[in-house]
């Protein structure tokens, strides 16, 4: 195991690196991992250090003790002399630039969600490529509660995972949304014993680190940006484009030379 270095691991977030995979941990349990200024700044911080040439393959997000996250630190917010530019500025410099860390990491991100994911805490599972939950996991956007919208990239993220009629029914109401929903939504991927959790979130992690670097990356690339293009045609265009690219690289060469030989493949990331 190692550690991120001390700029980007904080007593509110803990950051380790097992091989090929990172886990960033909220560690505010006394508030059930809500997100405060500090704690979500370095969230963006140590998932901006995964680029292509990390040997990083995957990252999970998980939450201490029993929760993901509670949502943003109200408290905090609320304090004596706080203004809407305050907060205008915080999403705008603190969180908003966290949840695009998230989407523009070009590994594979998990949200390891164990508990409450709720508000901002949702959002940074919604912005996650998989979501595995928990059976005691609950997903909420729970901004109406306090008379606000989603302000993490819900509103973006919620209806293309979920559709825009369920997206709306939990903006408008805040309901919980358990796990077993969750998966039946596509909100979650898949939904774990509590007491495996753990080590099923290792399994699956595990899992996708060993597919080919390459095809990780480009694959991640090329569906997020189909999400955004106007026909059919634009998608294959940039498919083609990236699938020559690894055509033209050694690893490549190496898929279709160890299906050939019925052996695992060894990928370089080159």
């Amino acid at each position: 195991m190692t550690t991120m270095t001390p700029d980007t691991a904080t007593a509110t977030l803990l950051v380790e690196q097992h091989g090929p995979l990172a886990r960033l941990t909220i560690n505010r349990p006394k508030v059930r991992n809500a997100l405060d200024a500090a704690t979500v700044r370095a969230l963006g911080d140590a998932i901006s250090h995964y680029d292509v040439h990390s040997d990083v393959r995957v990252v999970i997000i998980s939450g201490a003790d029993g929760a993901f996250s509670s949502g943003a630190d109200i408290g905090a917010a609320s304090q004596p002399g706080v203004t809407a530019d305050d907060v205008f500025n915080m999403l705008s410099t603190g969180y908003g630039p966290a949840i695009q860390s998230i989407r523009n990491c070009p590994w594979p991100v998990i949200a390891a969600v164990d508990g409450v994911a709720a508000g901002i805490g949702c959002d940074v599972a919604l912005a996650c490529d998989i979501r595995l939950a928990s059976e005691r996991a609950v997903f909420a956007e729970l901004f109406i509660r306090v008379g606000l919208i989603p302000d993490g990239g819900g509103t973006y993220l919620l209806p293309r995972l979920v559709g825009i009629g369920k997206a709306l029914e939990m903006m408008f109401t805040g309901e919980n949304v358990p796990a077993a929903e969750a998966l039946t939504l596509g909100l979650a991927n898949k939904v774990y014993p509590v007491d495996t959790f753990a080590a099923d979130v290792t399994a699956y992690a595990e899992k996708l680190a060993k597919q080919s670097p390459l095809a990780l990356v480009r694959g991640k690339q090329a569906m997020w940006a189909a999400m955004h293009d106007s026909s059919l045609a634009e998608s294959m265009a940039r498919e083609a484009r990236l699938q020559r690219e690894i055509f033209d690289s050694a690893d490549g060469f190496e898929g279709f030379r160890a299906f050939l030989e019925k052996r695992p493949p060894v990928w370089t990331g080159k």
